[in-house]
């Protein structure tokens, strides 16, 4: 059969449909969730049995999953995200416009990994002797907003998978305490799915005082999961041909 010049160009303009790479929206997923509701997108493996335990346990008032599948196939180089992921000090580099202040600003003015938990001291994100492996690091994230935040970030490594549990243990302020301790919770799992790279992220605050909060906080779970986002799409600086823009994107927006 015999095809017309027009049919010819309307199939080559279906195949780069077909054949386009998805842009970061077609392999990103996100779901906002109510204590009353399920999580939607949490993947059925152990890791995230401490997902699980946290939302049954404190039914956290706001909640974010997303669910994020990198481009392409390949091997994955698990120890180059590893530490990309424990390159803390990266995250002085992070700004977002504020629509609060009406510019720019650096969501970290100071963002580092303490020498302990109680003490506040600067030290490198890692050594050359530092072991790909698991791991429990204390960070100071000064933020613009939410000031004095004090983590306690739990790495996890296993043979598909890297998992990051990050907690604040301090009380986050803005004028007031807005977030208490052990009451911002965040989770990231990377792992492998039929050769492709996936990452699961869990965000929660769990809020004692919900009225000062929405007094402080104009749209909580858009603050939730500006940060959340913004954190993960910072340290994996397009890893794996990732094409997450770095700043807040409009759909993720209440």
């Amino acid at each position: 059969m015999k095809l017309s010049a027009k049919q010819i160009i309307i199939l080559f303009l279906i195949a780069l449909i077909v054949i386009a790479p998805a842009g970061s929206e077609d392999l990103f997923r996100h779901n906002y969730a109510s204590p009353d509701d399920g999580l939607e997108l949490m993947p059925l493996r152990d890791e995230t049995l401490s997902v699980r335990e946290f939302y049954n346990e404190n039914k956290p008032a706001y909640s974010v999953e997303m669910l994020y599948e990198f481009p392409g196939l390949g091997e994955i180089n698990w120890r180059e995200l590893y530490f990309k992921l424990r390159s803390i000090s990266r995250l002085e580099e992070l700004s977002y416009y504020s629509e609060y202040a009406g510019k720019y600003r650096n969501m970290f003015p100071r963002a580092y990994v303490m020498r302990s938990a109680r003490d506040k001291t600067r030290i490198p994100d890692y050594s050359d002797d530092t072991v790909f492996g698991d791991a429990e690091i204390y960070a100071f994230l000064d933020e613009v907003e939410l000031k004095d935040g004090r983590y306690r970030i739990n790495y996890s490594v296993h043979p598909d998978s890297i998992q990051i549990r990050i907690r604040n243990i301090s009380n986050l302020r803005r004028f007031l305490k807005v977030v208490g301790k052990e009451d911002f919770y965040m989770d990231f799992l990377f792992f492998e799915e039929n050769r492709r790279l996936m990452v699961y992220v869990y965000g929660a605050f769990t809020l004692k005082n919900e009225f000062i909060v929405l007094k402080l906080v104009k749209y909580p779970s858009s603050t939730l999961a500006k940060r959340v986002y913004m954190v993960f799409s910072s340290l994996i600086d397009g890893f794996h041909g990732a094409v997450l823009p770095v700043e807040f994107p409009d759909y993720l927006r209440e």
